[in-house]
């Protein structure tokens, strides 16, 4: 089977993988995992896990699409397998929701906000109006 069937796995080898020096392959992979949406990361691990569970890897697809070259399937079996311990301990550490502002920077507990525009509150008699500071959030 090839890798055209499992597409979320192989964008994530041409786009993560790819570029990457081997000995980084779990470090960019955690990276990939706080990064992307958790939608995108589950499709990426279900491939990743289907692709695992074939008798025969396509080892040759590796070299193109990940530029990682295996000389056995066990060594390619070995690395995916590396990858799926990565994904499942970025998903371990990760079970906290990251919250971005407009900009795209991280907000923690404590930071002040101002709307930048008017949000509609449930539940509530009023709206909070355009530039409204919002602290302690």
């Amino acid at each position: 089977m090839s890798l055209e069937s499992f597409p979320a796995l192989k964008r994530f080898f041409s786009s993560v993988i790819f570029d990457g020096d081997a000995e980084r392959d779990l470090e960019n992979t955690q990276k990939f995992c706080s990064d992307s949406g958790e939608g995108e990361v589950s499709k990426t691990l279900s491939d990743l896990r289907a692709l695992l569970n074939q008798n025969e890897l396509p080892i040759d697809e590796f070299g193109t699409e990940a530029n990682r070259w295996f000389g056995e399937q066990s060594e390619a079996r070995s690395w995916l397998e590396s990858l799926i311990s990565a994904f499942d301990s970025a998903a371990a550490s990760g079970d906290s929701i990251k919250v971005l502002d407009s900009n795209g920077a991280l907000l923690i507990e404590g930071d002040s906000v101002t709307a930048i525009k008017d949000l509609k509150v449930k539940g509530g008699s009023s709206d909070l109006k355009r530039g409204t500071l919002i602290k302690k959030i």
